[in-house]
């Protein structure tokens, strides 16, 4: 591990949002030193613990948004939004029943039935730039 992701990774803690962590960042010139390798395990830890901070019943509302077809496009928190992926890895770390597929994920909340999230890593990808 660099040690600018070192450094870039204990400034997560301290972000509430991503444009908050990029602007610490910014301020601790840490952003050139960043590889695009490292950005993805930046990005990855920020939805894992974005994931994690969701309680029980918020965990189940926003794998369900994405088990009915949501979109990032549609979602309120936009591209904001906590990836499927890292929503399913927290069900899975929960104890929730969970089985990933060829096709996505079946997660089973411990009060809740079944639900089927599809193409995880199509879900998971970031958005397509002009």
């Amino acid at each position: 591990m660099s040690e600018a992701l070192t450094k870039a990774l204990l400034l997560l803690d301290g972000a509430g949002t991503w444009h908050e962590l990029r602007r610490s960042l910014d301020e601790q010139v840490l952003t050139p030193r960043l590889s695009a390798a490292d950005f993805q395990t930046l990005l990855d830890a920020w939805h894992k613990r974005q994931a994690a901070r969701l309680d029980d019943a918020a965990l189940v509302r926003e794998l369900a948004f994405w088990a009915d077809g949501g979109t990032f496009d549609a979602h309120l928190d936009g591209w904001q939004a906590t990836r499927p992926s890292a929503l399913v890895e927290d069900a899975a770390r929960r104890g929730w029943f969970v089985r990933r597929l060829a096709s996505g994920a079946v997660v089973n909340p411990p009060n809740g039935a079944p639900l089927m999230l599809k193409a995880l890593d199509v879900l998971s990808a970031p958005p397509a730039g002009p």
